[in-house]
């Protein structure tokens, strides 16, 4: 949805609701309508985060029974931290809910995505009908009470769940729940990049954990938006040693990113293919891409590899700037990555 389109639906929301209670406030009062709103605001608010959290806790349990990695819950303003040596909780202002998770391995990946997307909608519906039934026979006149607001709140967390990403404020890359069970082509893609991050954090090498022949079919059209899933499938190319599939990846990529893409995407995705370029004796194009690198990395090793790579198409020594470079990513917190993400590089460099 469009920002400015959000904007303008807050404001006549709000201006209607505020134009009826002053309406009713001045039909029956503005002390008793006052009172009436926040009272109700407090237990809507209240029924709210309690589906919220039920819903979550639903999503997390059926994370681990299907093999995820779970980094961090946010129920609410609370958010619990796994990703430390220990847990922690921090309060944010946020009323909404998450579970940050990576599936460990692509084996059977849909089907297990499908349950942990299923069990949040499958809790809410069940307390949802549930208090639908005992506010029915307790013959309440109006949902106008804790239990009805209750059943109302279920019914707007249900639908909010089960919404496609184009409809909400902002789209997740996951995709809701709705699209998280249907699974189209760019939520498996980004649910298999993330089982490859997850490898990958566990010190495997690319080609291990993402195997670019049984995920080609989850590639983008090459006019289409960049996905960081491409990024992942070339570099399983270039470790599988398939360079020639990756090269049209990586420019095309380049040649599609805008002012929306990602810097650290954009910034990757060029010290691949500079390395690639100069590891094939361009080392133009590679001093190329090791510029726009240089735009947006602020770190002063980072460059490092590629700088070793164009050395190397030049027929300089290359050595000390990969040794310089190789010890700066070990003492790097996430040296996984940085050493996984190149191992195709270094083994290039050490056959030469």
């Amino acid at each position: 949805m469009n920002p400015r389109v959000r904007r303008v639906l807050a404001i006549v929301t709000a201006g209607a609701v505020s134009s009826r209670l002053y309406v009713l406030g001045e039909e029956r009062g503005f002390a008793l309508v006052g009172r009436a709103t926040v009272e109700i605001t407090l237990v809507s608010l209240a029924a709210w985060l309690m589906h919220l959290t039920l819903h979550e806790l639903a999503h997390w349990a059926a994370a681990v029974t299907q093999g995820f990695e779970v980094r961090a819950v946010r129920l609410g303003p609370l958010v619990l931290d796994f990703t430390g040596p220990r847990p922690r909780v921090h309060l944010t202002p946020s009323l909404g809910g998450s579970v940050n998770s990576l599936p460990r391995g692509v084996a059977r990946l849909g089907p297990r995505l499908r349950v942990v997307a299923l069990a949040g909608p499958l809790m809410t519906a069940a307390l949802t009908l549930g208090g639908a039934l005992a506010w029915r026979s307790s013959g309440a006149p109006s949902l106008a009470t804790p239990l009805g607001i209750f059943v109302v709140m279920g019914g707007l967390t249900l639908v909010t769940a089960l919404l496609p990403g184009a409809l909400l404020p902002q789209r997740p890359d996951s995709g809701t729940d709705l699209e998280q069970l249907l699974q189209p082509r760019a939520v498996l893609a980004h649910w298999t990049n993330a089982a490859a991050l997850q490898g990958l954090s566990k010190g495997q090498r690319v080609a291990t954990v993402l195997d670019w022949r049984a995920t080609q079919h989850l590639l983008p059209a090459p006019e289409g938006e960049v996905e960081v899933f491409e990024l992942g499938w070339c570099l399983a190319c270039l470790d599988a040693g398939r360079p020639e599939l990756a090269r049209p990846r990586l420019r095309s990529m380049v040649e599609r990113f805008d002012d929306d893409a990602p810097q650290w995407l954009r910034t990757d995705t060029f010290n691949q293919l500079g390395c690639l370029s100069a590891l094939d004796g361009d080392g133009v194009h590679a001093q190329a891409c090791l510029a726009e690198v240089k735009l947006t990395q602020a770190l002063d090793w980072y460059c490092g590899l590629l700088e070793a790579c164009i050395a190397k198409a030049r027929g300089e020594d290359w050595r000390p700037l990969l040794l310089r470079w190789r010890a700066a990513a070990e003492a790097h917190p996430g040296r996984v990555f940085a050493i996984g993400g190149n191992e195709w590089v270094l083994a290039a460099l050490e056959r030469a």
